[in-house]
């Protein structure tokens, strides 16, 4: 039974960087980012929007939006409220409840997601138990109605990072403009830029010579891609051939005119072509084509 989520949303992080009430807010940041994040994925899932590309829906997004209201001592206590009114058959509760539920099941059994637990939602809760560390934040406690619901600590984050989300692989071709090269030997990324968007490269070293070449030019980049759950999106491309393509240059009437072997016209004998014998007979059926008579 879902519960009314007002402001008994208390976030509680302990551990040594909490003391006297302490918190980094590279951490702040990554819980409530991370918490947001993790609450809209598993909204659209319920909602059955996960396979759609683009942006998410407004109102779903809204439904599950939340304000920081207050942060009080005794480790680091966060007090969060829902922004807007209840809506869409109170869809927060129900996304708090869903992820309340696969946390527990992680913790008893990593080799099973639990439902509505995509890889995009996977992927948030290892963010979210990222910063967990013997001599940082230990745990994170999340309660609601007054009683601890579920903890995120160090055996979540093993875990979560030992579970094995599928993705869709295959052979894909991206036609844009090469950017943003990292060339150093633990990076070897680039970016194409494609009339749908930027898709993010890598490429093992033997390509890196062709990748710098074809900095800021229009590419065909081939490869193995790594498919968003839409399965229409890339999220990663691994190069294996990349060339470039033939940009058209702009040029002068008079270039391709010389290029083409055109010249001017100096009489209508150049022109060519046989007398016209019945002019009359030659308008009328130009007349006629014109207003589309048979």
């Amino acid at each position: 039974m879902t519960e009314s989520v007002g402001e008994d949303l208390v976030v509680r992080a302990v551990g040594p960087a909490t003391e006297g009430g302490r918190l980094p807010l590279s951490e702040l940041a990554r819980l409530a980012g991370g918490l947001q994040a993790s609450l809209e994925r598993i909204a659209l899932s319920l909602s059955g929007n996960t396979s759609r590309p683009g942006r998410r829906p407004r109102e779903i997004v809204d439904a599950v939006r939340l304000d920081f209201v207050g942060f009080a001592s005794g480790s680091a206590v966060l007090h969060i409220s829902r922004t807007g009114q209840h809506g869409l058959d109170d869809l927060l509760s129900t996304s708090l409840d869903v992820l309340e539920a696969g946390v527990g099941s992680l913790h008893r059994d990593p080799s099973t997601l639990p439902p509505h637990f995509t890889p995009q939602v996977v992927n948030g809760i290892r963010d979210l138990t990222g910063g967990i560390s013997a001599g940082g934040v230990t745990g994170i406690e999340f309660s609601r109605g007054g009683r601890v619901r579920f903890t995120l600590d160090e055996a979540l984050q093993k875990a979560v990072r030992s579970v094995q989300t599928e993705s869709v692989q295959q052979m894909v071709t991206v036609v844009g403009r090469l950017h943003m090269g990292d060339f150093s030997p633990a990076g070897l990324r680039c970016r194409v830029d494609t009339y749908a968007g930027s898709v993010l490269c890598d490429f093992a070293p033997d390509l890196r010579d062709a990748v710098l070449d074809a900095m800021d030019q229009m590419v065909m980049a081939e490869g193995r891609g790594e498919l968003d759950p839409n399965g229409v999106s890339v999220h990663v491309l691994h190069l294996t051939r990349l060339g470039m393509l033939q940009t058209a240059r702009p040029r002068s009437l008079s270039d391709l005119a010389r290029e083409q072997g055109i010249r001017p016209v100096d009489s209508l004998d150049d022109l060519g072509g046989s007398a016209v014998e019945d002019f009359e007979a030659f308008l009328a059926a130009v007349r006629s084509a014109r207003l589309g008579d048979a």
